[in-house]
């Protein structure tokens, strides 16, 4: 070999390493996975001097492969657009296929006379492949894709020097995959925990203090969410006839889309309220709205709504799905409404019969969600109903509930907080 034949290697070799490393700055540079994939086919195009360029990524679900990005002096944009509409390998099928299994890499001479190359793809663009390098790009054993360039300029085909100095570069763009990819899913859970903290300060302005609602009665509300928000909701509506409405609700599942939910059906009860003055009749029409926004989405709220006359002491109230009103007074505890109609959203049309229920001096009533009942202590084991029962027997009142939330925090102790958590207590002053 003449002595100016390797001074050419030579300088062809330290150009093409300093494009490596110019590489690496730029890659390092680029956050964005869709804007990283660009600029990875145009460093290859520009680290081996080939006509052409493309990233097929790998789909671990599918096991197949699937063009991200091609980019080519030839045809243009309209390649990009062919192949990575229409064009997927399974592991093994062309060059990239092989490449995949095998994680090798492989130059090939003649594409059009190797029997393991993939007409189609040039078929379907018009590009014509004469030769061909294609490298796998690995992170830690886990297959990314595979990088091919297409025709070498200036030379008959890649050589070795090429194929060492792509599978650098492969190298080089799997950390900044990597590194795209953790950025990208660190920014999407940032928006989620942004979309979580406003979702909770709105839902907070639901959570109003109970209002003095007179006449010797007494109101007092606490909701729990067992993430930042949740899907109880209670309210106090006060209404033309002197009475005020009252309900607890509790919506299927919990978090961002259940909080979603309550929201939308605070506001219905809140513009539905004054069109019905039976509790039964204004269910109808929020289990119908209900089913319409619901439906196609599974999702269900279960509730307990009333109307309270202070100055009575009586009140009308329907359920929809949930568990029973409890009475509490000073010797005694129980379950005083029977007829439950369905939760709301599950079926087009329904009806819920009401009941009536007078309080006493000194007597009050429970509405819980089963955040309540069914909270799980450290041995897995439920609050149940009979400690509820329990509680209100043994607990001096009224009210009740500050004490029932505490002895449900001193059950849980330690334990995940498995439900969200509401009770509203209705209660009237001893003589």
């Amino acid at each position: 070999m003449s002595m100016d034949k390797t001074n050419d290697d030579e300088s062809r070799i330290s150009k093409k390493l300093k494009k490596l490393i110019d590489a690496n700055q730029s890659l390092a540079d680029v956050e964005s996975l869709s804007m990283l994939v660009p600029r990875l086919l145009d460093l290859a195009r520009d680290v081996t001097d080939a006509e052409a360029s493309s990233f097929l990524i790998y789909n671990p679900e599918k096991n197949v492969l699937k063009f991200a990005s091609v980019k080519d002096e030839i045809v243009g944009d309209k390649a990009e657009e062919i192949l990575t509409k229409s064009i997927e390998l399974k592991m093994g099928e062309g060059i990239a296929g092989l490449v995949a299994e095998k994680r090798k890499p492989l130059i090939i001479k003649d594409a059009q006379k190797d029997s393991r190359f993939f007409k189609k793809a040039d078929k379907s663009t018009g590009f014509v492949t004469r030769t061909l390098l294609a490298v796998p790009v690995v992170h830690r054993d886990e297959l990314l894709g595979v990088i091919e360039v297409l025709n070498a300029k200036d030379r008959p085909c890649f050589d070795k020097a090429d194929q060492e100095l792509l599978t650098s570069f492969a190298n080089l763009a799997a950390v900044a995959i990597i590194r795209a990819r953790l950025l990208e899913e660190r920014l999407k859970q940032q928006k989620v925990q942004i979309q979580i903290e406003t979702a909770a300060k709105i839902q907070s302005l639901f959570r109003r203090d109970p209002p003095d609602i007179g006449s010797g009665s007494h109101i007092w509300a606490v909701s729990l969410p067992a993430a930042l928000v949740g899907g109880d909701l209670y309210d106090m509506i006060p209404m033309r006839d002197d009475s005020w409405l009252v309900y607890v609700a509790d919506v299927s599942d919990k978090g961002l889309a259940a909080a979603l939910v309550m929201a939308a059906l605070w506001s219905r009860i809140r513009s539905e309220a004054p069109k019905h003055e039976k509790v039964g009749e204004l269910l109808e029409a929020l289990n119908a709205i209900m089913f319409e926004l619901l439906a196609e989405e599974g999702f269900f709220a279960t509730i307990i709504l009333g109307k309270y006359w202070p100055a009575a002491g009586k009140m009308e109230v329907a359920l929809g799905g949930h568990q029973s009103v409890i009475r509490v007074s000073k010797d005694a505890c129980e379950n005083i409404t029977e007829k439950r109609g369905p939760s709301l959203g599950i079926m087009p049309s329904a009806k819920f019969e009401e009941e009536k229920i007078e309080l006493s001096q000194g007597e009050a009533i429970l509405l819980v969600t089963d955040g309540v009942t069914e909270a799980y202590n450290q041995h897995g084991e439920l609050f149940g109903q009979q400690r509820l029962a329990d509680f209100c027997k043994n607990a001096d009142g009224p009210p009740w509930g500050p004490g029932l939330l505490n002895a449900v925090k001193k059950w849980r102790g330690m334990a995940e907080v498995n439900d969200d958590l509401t009770i509203l207590e209705i209660w009237r002053e001893s003589r």
